[in-house]
């Protein structure tokens, strides 16, 4: 069993295979998020309180408390408090897996049933 508490960010990357991070973050107002983009990691961002203004490459769109913003990887971003009170967002960043040699990608919601088509080919 892992529990952990979230304090300046929860480092995941040698305990979970794809969650590198958990982050509980508050920006005062007219605080930001300093543009910056990852490689091989993707972001969703959970808003608990306040409002901003989220920029994903040249998209803006203003955000509130109940938002989620899934943030794909290399986008560039940035995070901007506009709200007269903290805003404050979790942060689940996972990694990339690459797809090595092309390989089909199968979505979750259609594995059902592989085991018996398998089982028929064979």
């Amino acid at each position: 069993m892992f529990v952990k508490q979230i304090q300046n960010g929860l480092d995941l990357q040698d305990t979970a295979k794809s969650i590198a991070a958990i982050y509980d973050t508050s920006l005062e107002l007219g605080e930001s998020i300093q543009p910056h983009y990852h490689e091989d990691f993707e972001e969703v961002y959970y808003i608990l309180s306040g409002y901003g203004i989220m920029t994903i490459g040249d998209e803006r769109q203003e955000i509130s408390r109940g938002d989620v913003v899934y943030i794909p990887p290399p986008s560039p971003h940035t995070l901007l408090n506009t709200g007269s009170v903290p805003l404050r967002f979790i942060t689940i960043t996972a990694k990339v897996f690459q797809n090595p040699g092309g390989l089909a990608v199968i979505p979750h919601s259609e594995q059902t049933g592989w085991a018996e088509a398998l089982s028929t080919a064979l």
